[in-house]
C-alpha cells in the first residue's frame, strides 16, 4: 500500500475511534448556534441590567420574528450557563404564557426524550415545572434545588433589541448538576427553545419544531473563548456605532469651540 493511502486510511480509522458521540444525534438543518464564555457580568432579574449586559452572546440563526434568545456559561466550580429570551410581541400576563428551554444533554437525538433529556418549563410568568425524558414521553423532574441548580426571573420591560413592552427573561443553569452536564456531548448538546403567548395562540420557537422528538433540535457548541467581533448581533453593532458617533461629534464641537476666535467655525 503506498503511504499516502496508509496515511489517509490511518486518519479515517483514528476519526472513527475519535469522533464525539454527539455527532451521532441527528440536528434540524440550519439551527446551530456557538455559547461563548462570557466577557460581562450577568444578573439574573428579567433585564438588561447594563447596557452591554448580553452583548457577549450570540444570536442564533434562522430566528422567527417574534422574539429572540442568546446563552453565555462562565466557570466556576462548574459552567453556569445563562440564557436571555426576549417576546417581542408578547405584552400580556396569561397564565397560559410559558416559555421552554430543552436540552439533549448527550446529544443522543432520539424519537422521543431521553432519560439525558431535560425540558425546563415556566408557565404563567411564576411556575417552573422540569421534566426529565423517560423513553417515551416526559416526566416532572424533581431532583434539584432553586437558585442552585436553576433559576428564572421575568418582566415585562423595554429592552436594547425592542422599544416596545414585551416579556424579558432570564434563566440561570448550573451545568455541574449530572443531569444539565453536556460534557459528556463534548459541550455539542441538543436545544430548542420556544415561546408561547395564550392571547394569541402565538408560539415560536427555535427550530420551529416539536417539544417532543429531540432528534429535530437544533445544536450549540460551547466555545472557550470570547465572542468574535463579526459574531456580535448587528443590532448591538449598530448600538455601539451610534454611541461613538455621538462620541464623535461631542468631541469635535468641543474641538470647534476651541479653535482661534479668527477662525470661521460652525456651532453644535
Amino acid at each position: 500500500m503506498k503511504r499516502s493511502l496508509l496515511v489517509a486510511f490511518s486518519v479515517i480509522v483514528l476519526c472513527s475511534i475519535l469522533l464525539p458521540t454527539a455527532l451521532v444525534s441527528a440536528v434540524y438543518e440550519g439551527y446551530e448556534t456557538s455559547n461563548y464564555l462570557a466577557i460581562y457580568d450577568c444578573t439574573v432579574d428579567g433585564a438588561w441590567t447594563a447596557d452591554d449586559e448580553w452583548f457577549d452572546a450570540m444570536t442564533p440563526p434562522n430566528l422567527p420574528a417574534d422574539f429572540e434568545w442568546r446563552q453565555k456559561w462562565i466557570m466556576g466550580d462548574a459552567v453556569m450557563q445563562y440564557f436571555l429570551i426576549e417576546f417581542f410581541t408578547d405584552d400580556t400576563d396569561d397564565a397560559g404564557d410559558y416559555f421552554q428551554i430543552c436540552i439533549d444533554h448527550l446529544a443522543d437525538g432520539g424519537s422521543a426524550p431521553q432519560a439525558d433529556d431535560i425540558k425546563i418549563e415556566w408557565v404563567g410568568h411564576n411556575e417552573l415545572t422540569l421534566y426529565q425524558g423517560d423513553g417515551s414521553g416526559w416526566v416532572v423532574y424533581t431532583d434539584y434545588t432553586w437558585e442552585t441548580d436553576v433559576y428564572v426571573v421575568d418582566s415585562l420591560t423595554t429592552s436594547i433589541l425592542n422599544d416596545e413592552t414585551h416579556w424579558v427573561i432570564e434563566v440561570f443553569l448550573n451545568r455541574g448538576k449530572t443531569e444539565f452536564d453536556t460534557s459528556g456531548a463534548n459541550y455539542l448538546p441538543g436545544i430548542r427553545v420556544a415561546v408561547y403567548d395564550e392571547s394569541t395562540e402565538t408560539l415560536a420557537s427555535w427550530p420551529p419544531t416539536s417539544a417532543d422528538v429531540p432528534d429535530d433540535w437544533g445544536t450549540e457548541s460551547g466555545v472557550y473563548g470570547e465572542i468574535p467581533e463579526e459574531n456580535i448581533p448587528e443590532s448591538l453593532t449598530l448600538v455601539t456605532a451610534a454611541l461613538l458617533s455621538s462620541v464623535a461629534v461631542v468631541v469635535s464641537c468641543y474641538l470647534l469651540r476651541r479653535r482661534p476666535k479668527t477662525e470661521k467655525n460652525s456651532t453644535c
